[in-house]
């Protein structure tokens, strides 16, 4: 994240690109309603596909696997849902859900003929070129997005895939309801204060379902009615009973996990005594940044040791805590 020369102090302008954002691809919306079009563009030869079986991606060590030519049609017969993401270069890339496909005897994913391994995108996303992590999080999302909206949620008719699969139309004549895919907002934030010391220090948090040793800044769903910076404050005060000000728009990150977009803070402590919910967290702590030096380590991810560790780098939480730890004023901290 950056301060831009001529902003004022306030200003924040938003982080560098982070994983799964960037999408390097002509989204070509003008071409979503002619079904001519799309439906030549299917048949194009140099055409990419981004497989999705069920909650899998395929990849390889080197990037994501989009097949092409006929591996690529073989995939497309099988398809359940297929949706024109757009144009790489010219070339239209389309993602297709294979989830009606076996699974083979022994319970592993289908081999179906491309080169990689069915694996969790979330696993394997910050080791894959940025392009190609953000073009399968772009299809990841759009696919379980058809998969949720098979059903019209007004009079529970079936639905239907239009415009090139960015769009689902209820198939009962009386309501014919369109359904358009949804974007779950969700803040997330680093709560700067200090510790029992008097140290400059963040809050951060365990949840009882995460890895033994994790910690991380606490986040939250956006309620209907407030706005961001509200959703912030109450977020921090309903689980740890801190109150805050200040609150800083630090930047996004798309997460199709299945479908949020996380909305980066940052705020300052004002009062409030820490009392960690029970009910959504496991314990919340304030952490200095010689604490922090001394006790964490990524190596400690892997290690089975359980002692504590960040955020993997590829997420949005790592980058606001980076950032406060590199204590510059370009960071924010």
């Amino acid at each position: 994240m950056t301060l831009c020369e001529s902003c004022d102090d306030a200003i924040v302008c938003p982080m560098d690109p982070i994983l799964y954002s960037a999408v390097p691809l002509d989204r070509a919306h003008h071409l979503r309603r002619d079904d001519a079009a799309i439906g030549a563009l299917v048949r194009r030869p140099d055409r990419l596909l981004v497989p999705l079986w069920r909650d899998l991606s395929l990849a390889t060590p080197e990037g994501a696997v989009m097949p092409a030519g006929d591996i690529a049609a073989r995939l497309l017969d099988l398809a359940g849902v297929t949706v024109f993401l757009g144009l790489w270069a010219g070339r239209p890339v389309f993602a297709a859900d294979l989830s009606e496909a076996e699974a083979e005897p022994d319970g592993t994913p289908p081999r179906l003929g491309p080169d990689g391994a069915w694996t969790a995108l979330k696993a394997v996303g910050g080791t894959l070129p940025a392009d190609h992590a953000a073009i399968l999080a772009y299809g990841r999302a759009l696919v379980l997005w058809h998969r949720r909206a098979r059903f019209c949620g007004i009079c529970g008719a079936p639905t239907q895939s239009r415009e090139g699969g960015h769009m689902r139309q209820c198939q009962d004549g009386t309501c014919a309801a369109p359904h358009y895919p949804r974007t779950d907002p969700a803040v997330i934030m680093r709560v700067d204060g200090t510790d029992e010391a008097g140290q400059p220090a963040i809050l951060m948090h365990r949840q009882k379902i995460w890895a033994p040793g994790m910690w991380s800044v606490l986040a939250g769903f956006v309620e209907p009615g407030e706005t961001l910076e509200e959703a912030v404050a109450r977020e921090v005060r309903e689980e740890s009973g801190i109150e805050v000000a200040a609150v800083r728009y630090h930047g996004g990150q798309p997460w199709p996990f299945p479908s949020s977009l996380m909305l980066g803070f940052s705020a300052t402590a004002i009062g409030g005594t820490l009392a960690p919910d029970p009910d959504e967290l496991e314990d919340a702590q304030w952490f200095s940044k010689a604490r922090i030096a001394a006790e964490f380590s990524d190596a400690h991810r892997t290690d089975g040791s359980g002692r504590p560790f960040l955020p993997r780098p590829d997420a949005i939480a790592r980058r606001l805590v980076d950032d406060w730890l590199l204590d510059t004023p370009a960071r924010g901290g």
